[in-house]
């Protein structure tokens, strides 16, 4: 058993770039640390030796269900690494956002299983957005549990909304309710699809705005759709209201979108 953690350290090591370094104290060992498991470094060692990845950098964000990190690819290129978790708190919740989704079909009762479907079901998410003209980030490759994006920002990775809200003007907000509505039209309206968990968490400040975390979104087939919407539109329209930006009325706009 010794021996099998000190192959998985020596391997974590190499793949974080921390061979010669050995910088064990660091934030990025530490998070990943606590993720890392036999399949996600076979995953990661696959997408290296293909060169998709040199080498992860730093962490991006951290959650219950998954953590993001920022990584290099063979080219010198940033890259977003999202690594979901294979055992999550999240079980249920999981489950029953993929039986309600009609492109899903069986649905295996082992919980990694579930996270490799929930991982490539959110890259199939991004690239149906893209389709349709929202910015997200531009999907690059999964497998299994680890999902690789594009890299949104410069040095720093770019900042949610709710990060930087305190600096915007009120001209700002409008702005940015404008984007989010029309981006949440476009979806429903020519995509099929509904994000289901829009939010001032899930925009990021950048160039231009860029929506992320697509994991629960679905399409219009699915019976949560609907449930979905509304809760994307009242979550906007909650927001932007309370920041001063002449808003459209909840109901109305849900009743248009929807046609009845």
């Amino acid at each position: 058993m010794m021996a099998m953690e000190n192959r998985l350290e020596r391997e974590m090591e190499e793949i974080l770039g921390l061979k010669k370094e050995r910088i064990k104290g660091s934030e990025l060992y530490k998070v990943f640390s606590e993720v890392f498991d036999r399949t996600t470094l076979e995953s990661l060692e696959y997408f290296r030796r293909r060169g998709k990845i040199e080498r992860i950098s730093g962490v991006i964000s951290t959650g219950k269900e998954a953590n993001v990190f920022r990584a290099v690819d063979g080219d010198g290129n940033a890259l977003a690494v999202k690594i979901y978790r294979t055992y999550t708190t999240e079980f249920r919740r999981i489950w029953e956002y993929l039986a309600a989704d009609p492109r899903v079909g069986y649905l295996p009762k082992d919980m990694r299983k579930l996270v490799f479907i929930w991982t490539r079901r959110e890259f199939k998410n991004l690239q149906r957005a893209i389709k349709y003209a929202v910015r997200v980030p531009e999907p690059v490759a999964f497998r299994n549990n680890v999902l690789i994006m594009e890299f949104i920002g410069d040095e720093l990775p770019a900042p949610r909304l709710k990060d930087v809200e305190k600096s915007f003007r009120r001209e700002d907000f409008e702005e940015l309710y404008s984007f989010t509505i029309r981006s949440v039209e476009r979806l429903w309206k020519r995509g099929d699809m509904v994000h289901g968990d829009l939010s001032e968490y899930n925009i990021l400040i950048w160039e231009s705005p860029v929506i992320i975390d697509w994991s629960q979104a679905t399409v219009k087939r699915n019976k949560m759709s609907i449930s979905l919407l509304y809760r994307d539109l009242r979550n906007i329209i909650t927001y932007f209201g309370k920041k001063g930006v002449k808003v459209e009325d909840l109901e109305e706009k849900f009743r248009e979108l929807v046609g009845e």
